[in-house]
């Protein structure tokens, strides 16, 4: 699986970082939660859906907060499924999530998911309809293995080529 962070960020499995914002499966100041995709180009998708509302494009920001890329490998059983029709029924989501599920909803099945002592989800990227993601609950996953070096932005990131100069 894949997890880009900033630059200047030194733990891609630290999954502290989501309890300021919340994400789609835990509420701000609630838990722990990183945020993995299963491919590049459902990466790629998710950090273009990020600038969406940003001013300038990802390789325009400061070098220490350009996305850097970490091949991550987990050996996680006991993810639940939530991209498969039954999966994502036997959770409580509607048969057309991502689409129909509001955050407060996903939100509320992770927190019912972590005081379950659940690891995680397997599911449907909402930005790329095709491709999975892996949210993981870090106080009940399986540490992964970071793969070193990561990427720069410039080397897996649609870049245009005046700006991948090192």
């Amino acid at each position: 699986m894949y997890r880009y962070i900033p630059h200047a960020g030194s733990d891609p499995m630290d999954g502290r970082h989501s309890m300021t914002r919340g994400g789609r499966w835990n509420a701000p100041g609630s838990f722990p939660v990183v945020y993995t995709n299963c491919s590049i180009d459902v990466a790629i998708v998710n950090l273009w859906r990020q600038f969406r509302s940003e001013v300038g494009q990802p390789w325009e920001v400061a070098e220490e907060k350009q996305a850097d890329l970490y091949e991550i490998d987990l050996d996680q059983p006991g993810l639940i499924d939530v991209v498969s029709p039954g999966g994502i029924a036997g959770i409580g989501l509607p048969a057309a999530y991502p689409d129909a599920a509001p955050r407060s909803l996903t939100q509320r099945i992770g927190r019912r998911l972590h005081q379950e002592r659940r690891p995680g989800v397997w599911c449907i990227s909402a930005a790329l309809r095709s491709g999975r993601e892996i949210a993981l609950f870090t106080d009940y996953c399986a540490p992964g293995t970071v793969r070193r070096p990561p990427k720069r932005l410039r080397e897996w990131f649609p870049v245009p080529d005046e700006w991948k100069t090192p």
